[in-house]
């Protein structure tokens, strides 16, 4: 969504936001994987963005260890240093999801039912045959969080103060939550008269109740897990 407002407001038509995925990190055939070098994913991604305002693309942290070690395998690390390196000059957009509950139920729903935008949803209720596994969206949540703590060690390490981008502020406030980033890039956009939004938010009213679940469970195995440990002492020690 961030990615397509982006292009939107730039005059730019909706193309495929994650390059570096989708042409370089997602190719698994033996062919590609052994003639992929950084200078030829570089120059697929450069080729991809030719017609846009600036070269930009999106990225997951799970993703940026295989573009490091392309980059410059006898320096890569954990915090993806060739990577940083190359992009030292870049602008930083950190785009994050406050309520994880609701986001961990996004990625449940995408990767369940292979809903990645709102043209992949057929109806309105397009999730309400869905089970829901508990154990898996837990799973899900882990990973999100470890990688948002990704991110904030890779920024600190390597000295970055990204522009922070809120979902929920973004969701809600078009076109203005942009205006940041514009302004940084030196790109000047009438937002008064803004386009309409291309994207819409894929989740209904049941992503609002599973998410209530999910969250509702967490808290309750917090505080199961509380009272046993208060009965453990108590019976050992008092």
């Amino acid at each position: 969504m961030v990615v397509d407002d982006f292009q939107n407001l730039t005059g730019r038509r909706m193309s495929q936001h994650e390059a570096f995925y989708n042409l370089v990190v997602a190719q698994k055939t033996i062919e590609m994987t052994q003639s992929m070098t950084w200078d030829r994913a570089i120059a697929l991604v450069e080729a991809h963005r030719k017609d846009e305002a600036v070269f930009f693309d999106k990225l997951m942290f799970h993703q940026l260890p295989a573009l490091s070690r392309m980059i410059d395998p006898a320096r890569h690390n954990p915090m993806c240093t060739p990577f940083a390196e190359y992009f030292s000059g870049a602008t930083w957009v950190h785009i994050q999801r406050a309520n994880v509950f609701e986001q961990t139920v996004s990625k449940y729903l995408a990767e369940t039912l292979n809903v990645w935008s709102f043209q992949d949803a057929k109806g309105r209720d397009f999730n309400a045959n869905m089970a829901f596994d508990l154990d898996k969206a837990r799973a899900y949540m882990r990973s999100l969080l470890r990688q948002a703590r990704q991110w904030q060690s890779f920024f600190t390490e390597h000295g970055i103060k990204p522009i922070q981008i809120y979902y929920e502020d973004a969701a809600t406030n078009f076109p203005g939550y942009i205006a940041p980033l514009l302004a940084r890039l030196g790109i000047v956009v009438d937002l008064q008269a803004a386009p309409q939004r291309r994207l819409k938010k894929v989740g209904n009213a049941r992503n609002l109740v599973l998410a209530e679940v999910l969250r509702d469970m967490t808290l309750r195995d917090l505080a199961t897990n509380a009272f046993e440990m208060r009965d453990f002492f108590h019976d050992r020690f008092v």
